[in-house]
């Protein structure tokens, strides 16, 4: 007999062994009903991408229907418009009217005239005989009209179809009245003379236009263009010319004698011979023998200014070119032209001032000395003195030059101008500043 008793150990280990196997099978559990969502994702995403595949193809296909719809709109627009340029529904329904006009017209004389006989006559049957004369009546309108196609192929003048056709017209269409009046009333009368008559006019009309069109091949929207261009056209005209008045206007008020001139020309030279421009080009020459806006008086003006212009400068011993140098070295400098100090301060002179007083000193002098007395031949006389040459140098002024050869890339590109614009001294100063410096620094490549 088997005993039922077991140890701690063989309980433990069976507790280990169901809860590994639970954990395995919830494991698998959960394994499957990920797979099953995955799949049923899956199912979805199939779903879905199937019905936006449906979606776009229908889509598609109602593009195409629609695309379809357009082209076929297009299409009878586009017939429809070179129908109405053509004038094919407008000839089309001219012989509608000329159709039944004819059919109107005809019977309505057929029975006036069959039904005409001797006042003795008594019991008369049909007048026979005067049959045609309705036939006969109603075709002369319609010589008229082919006539008018006949002359417009020849080139020949249609006024006396137009008049034929007209009286051939009116002749039936009388006939017609007369007849519809005594019998009908006079609505009836003056609807069988409207049958005889216009079917002819139309058919003129219709020859006109078919003339018309054929002198001028342009269609609706070219026409259109045309006259628009046409009106912006004549609106700048009419500005141009309110323009070329406003201008004479001023030119007559400041500029009385040209203008004068001006007229002149323009009316010895035919219509359109010389343009606005060359004829005012020719009158200032004429007036004042220089080019167009000068006078002799802006031209002395001119002059002058540009003397004293020169002689501001050669006071001040500068060029033009030295204020842009200026300029470049209060940008490499920085302010006072580089004199200030590793303090701030000024750095002072041989003589106790400022470094570059002497030149500012110069400057002073010479402002204090007369200059221009307002014209040529008028300046006070000069002393000529050179103070140059035994002038020490002074150590502002060669830093000045050192920095401008730091700048120029190398103290072999200093020269005596650029040195004197630098520092704003004579030449022989200038000169020495520069072999000074080009003594004291090896030259650079």
């Amino acid at each position: 007999m088997t005993s039922g008793y077991r140890s701690w150990e063989e309980r433990d280990a069976d507790v280990a062994k169901t809860k590994a196997e639970t954990a395995r099978i919830a494991a698998e559990a959960a394994a499957a009903a990920k797979a099953a969502e995955t799949a049923a994702a899956a199912t979805e995403t199939s779903k879905l991408a199937e019905q936006l595949k449906q979606t776009k193809l229908r889509n598609q296909l109602a593009a195409v229907v629609e695309g379809a719809k357009d082209d076929k709109a297009a299409r009878k627009a586009k017939r429809r418009e070179q129908r109405d340029d053509d004038g094919t529904t407008f000839k089309i329904l001219v012989n509608v009217v000329m159709a039944l006009g004819l059919l109107a017209a005809l019977p309505a004389q057929i029975s006036y005239f069959l039904g005409l006989h001797h006042k003795t006559d008594k019991d008369a049957g049909p007048a026979w005989t005067l049959a045609p004369v309705p036939f006969f009546l109603e075709l002369l309108a319609w010589v008229g009209v082919m006539g008018t196609r006949w002359a417009h192929r020849k080139g020949l003048p249609r006024w006396p179809f137009w008049l034929l056709t007209a009286s051939l017209a009116s002749i039936a269409g009388w006939i017609n009245y007369a007849h519809g009046v005594t019998e009908f009333g006079p609505v009836a009368g003056y609807a069988l003379a409207a049958t005889s008559i216009i079917g002819p006019l139309l058919a003129e009309v219709r020859q006109f236009l078919e003339t018309k069109a054929a002198e001028d091949g342009r269609d609706l929207r070219q026409r259109a263009r045309d006259r628009r261009a046409a009106r912006e056209q004549a609106k700048a005209e009419r500005e141009r010319k309110a323009v070329e008045q406003a201008e004479d206007d001023l030119r007559e008020e400041l500029f009385k004698p040209e203008f004068d001139e001006y007229r002149r020309i323009m009316a010895a030279h035919p219509t359109g011979a010389i343009s606005r421009e060359a004829a005012w080009a020719q009158a200032w020459d004429t007036v004042h023998a220089l080019p167009l806006s000068i006078t002799a008086e802006s031209l002395a003006s001119k002059e002058a200014a540009r003397e004293a212009v020169a002689a501001v400068l050669e006071d001040y011993d500068t060029s033009p070119e030295s204020v842009a140098v200026g300029l470049l070295l209060a940008d490499l400098l920085g302010p006072n032209n580089g004199d200030d100090g590793p303090t701030g301060t000024p750095t002072e002179g041989p003589s106790g001032g400022p470094a570059g007083g002497g030149s500012r000193a110069r400057s002073g002098k010479r402002r204090d000395t007369p200059t221009t007395l307002g014209g040529k031949g008028k300046r006070a006389p000069r002393v000529a003195v050179d103070l140059d040459s035994d002038r020490p140098l002074e150590e502002a002024d060669l830093i000045k030059v050192r920095a401008l050869a730091e700048a120029l890339g190398g103290n072999d590109r200093l020269s005596a101008r650029n040195v004197r614009e630098a520092v704003g001294c004579r030449t022989k100063y200038a000169i020495r500043l520069r072999d000074a410096v080009r003594a004291e620094t090896p030259t650079t490549d």
